[in-house]
């Protein structure tokens, strides 16, 4: 199994997504704020970040730049409902390592985790 770090404010969707990567075979922690994002990383060696932007406390702009000027490595994608302006997504883009729209499908989403961390057997 994998570990995956949510990092989501909503819980309802934090929720499904933890169910939807329980089911296709990872496992996952769920966080709420961008502050506890930056501390459960810096505790934790995670293989994959799923990130909002629209977090409480330190948004998720600041935890990807945080964690980049840190050199943390770890892959991040970006899960949002923002529309950042065109010098933001740029800049995003280029922090992290993909990006997924809400809402989504969760197999749209375990197909682009998949490629980053497939399946350990």
């Amino acid at each position: 199994m994998c570990d995956i770090l949510i990092v989501e404010d909503e819980s309802r969707i934090a929720s499904f997504v933890q169910k939807g990567l329980s089911q296709a075979g990872y496992r996952s922690k769920i966080v709420g704020d961008g502050y506890l994002a930056l501390e459960e990383v810096a505790a934790s060696d995670y293989r994959l970040i799923l990130l909002d932007l629209g977090l409480p406390g330190v948004d998720g702009r600041t935890v990807l730049k945080a964690l980049r000027y840190q050199g943390n490595s770890c892959p991040v994608f970006i899960v949002t409902a923002s529309q950042p302006s065109p010098s933001d997504a740029a800049e995003l883009k280029q922090l992290a390592d993909g990006w997924v729209q809400k809402p989504f499908k969760m197999k749209d989403l375990i197909g682009y985790i998949r490629r980053v961390i497939p399946i350990e057997s």
